[in-house]
């Protein structure tokens, strides 16, 4: 890419992106005391189907609770991606809302993303989806992959937004989805 008008500056969002959560909130939400389906643990789905306090409680354990660090899987297909992007010297970014970044970090490294792909000079930690934007837009950021359609809608400054659904959840969403990191690797 030689003309800096094409240059792509990708960001993604690591929970449900990068990483996939799905089975653990499914075991989660049965220890307290919820029955859902893999398909019922989007954000926006699951924050219908839990009281506020159990959605706190089930985020908890799911993101900060340092005994359970290591059980989130990786996506399939992340690597790969990465890789080529790492090759073919495209800048790429994670910018996560983890509140506990040594965590988010460690998770990282497990999966063996950090230092190889992910670093300091290119991993965000973020508190609100408004923090999102600022941090987007001063990286320039051209194409970002969330989970989370409220993110998206909030990312303003980036031009390229795509809907990580790879659960098929949201059929009659306005963004642009992709299903795997294979659909991810065809976008980019």
């Amino acid at each position: 890419m030689n003309n800096l008008t094409n240059r792509k500056i990708i960001g993604f969002d690591m929970d449900g992106v990068i990483i996939d959560h799905s089975e653990r909130k499914v075991i989660l939400a049965k220890e307290l005391g919820f029955i859902i389906k893999k398909t019922e643990t989007t954000p926006e789905v699951m924050k219908k189907l839990l009281p506020e306090p159990k959605y706190r409680k089930l985020q908890y354990f799911l993101y900060d609770d340092p005994q359970k660090e290591f059980l989130p899987l990786l996506m399939f297909g992340v690597k790969p991606v990465l890789s080529r992007l790492k090759r073919d010297k495209v800048p790429f970014f994670v910018i996560s809302r983890r509140q506990k970044h040594d965590i988010a970090i460690k998770l990282l490294r497990k999966h063996g993303l950090w230092p190889r792909f992910f670093n300091k000079k290119n991993s965000f930690f973020v508190d609100k989806i408004e923090d999102k934007e600022i941090v987007a837009k001063k990286l320039g950021i051209t194409h970002y992959i969330d989970d989370d359609q409220r993110v998206l809608t909030a990312l303003v400054s980036v031009k390229n937004k795509f809907l990580f659904d790879s659960l098929g959840v949201f059929k009659n969403s306005g963004y642009t989805r992709v299903g795997s990191w294979r659909e991810i690797s065809k976008l980019l």
